[in-house]
């Protein structure tokens, strides 16, 4: 007789909160239905605090009329904000034109088409976490700059850009790595050309000498200009790295899927 006693008393604790609950939705129902606005938007005030108990459909039903009530009174930020929150639990969601008027369709469309859809947004804290360990792993901007001015390519490979990274550190080394070659071998050549006794050797010393001259102040010019295009291109028009992303979006009113991949460098 006990069990059954404190069975009695548990059920009706445990099913108070869910009689209450379509009770207030009720009556902010209620009132809406006698357009009594300011009433609506008491209501639902205390209603929304315990919005964990509520499904989404009624949640959606009691933001469309907060909205309403919003904006009927000429608060229309309000209303916006009641919209987003709509959005927020159903992002495909569309007002019907039956229900609403046309300037709230209006209004409904402009929120939406600033919404990003809660599928696709971080937290709060992911992306705080996120700049953060960007802020550790990424490098100095001023000790990537300072490798670059050391060897073109190099602040790429630290910065990020792999691609471009290697193509103009490879092109940078053996650009100096050829430069320094016939620097000295021009000093040589042309100590030998200087050094020659024997007329008939020594057209054939200055034109060794001549030719690796050439050779030099050419892959001084190259590396130069490689140097420099490096530099300029570092500081102006890399401000982002080299990306390779996957893309998949849905659209709710096609039902269609696209997938695809983009590339950045």
């Amino acid at each position: 007789m006990k069990l059954k006693f404190y069975l009695t008393i548990l059920f009706i604790f445990t099913s108070s909160p869910l009689f209450a609950q379509v009770i207030s939705y009720d009556n902010v129902k209620k009132e809406f239905n006698s357009f009594e606005y300011e009433k609506v938007i008491e209501l639902s005030d205390s209603l929304l605090k315990s919005k964990n108990n509520l499904q989404d459909s009624i949640l959606i039903d009691i933001y469309l009329m907060r909205a309403v009530s919003f904006y009927t009174i000429a608060r229309e930020d309000s209303a916006a904000k009641n919209f987003e929150a709509i959005l927020k639990i159903n992002p495909a969601y569309s007002p019907d034109p039956l229900i609403i008027s046309p300037k709230l369709i209006s209004l409904f469309n402009q929120v939406k088409l600033n919404f990003t859809p809660s599928q696709i947004e971080q937290s709060d804290s992911t992306i705080t976490n996120h700049r953060n360990e960007m802020k550790e792993v990424k490098p100095a901007q001023n000790l990537v700059q300072f490798k670059n001015l050391i060897l073109p390519g190099w602040g790429y490979l630290s910065n990020g850009f792999s691609t471009k990274g290697i193509v103009l550190s490879s092109a940078s080394l053996l650009n100096l790595a050829g430069m320094i070659y016939f620097i000295y071998d021009t000093n040589q050549k042309e100590k030998s050309y200087l050094n020659e006794t024997n007329k008939n050797l020594i057209p054939a010393r200055y034109d060794e000498y001549n030719n690796a001259y050439k050779i030099r102040n050419a892959l001084i010019i190259s590396y130069a200009a490689l140097w420099v295009y490096s530099q300029i291109d570092m500081l102006f028009f890399n401000s982002h790295n080299e990306t390779i992303e996957k893309k998949v979006s849905y659209d709710f009113n096609t039902n269609t899927i696209f997938w695809g991949i983009s590339y950045g460098f």
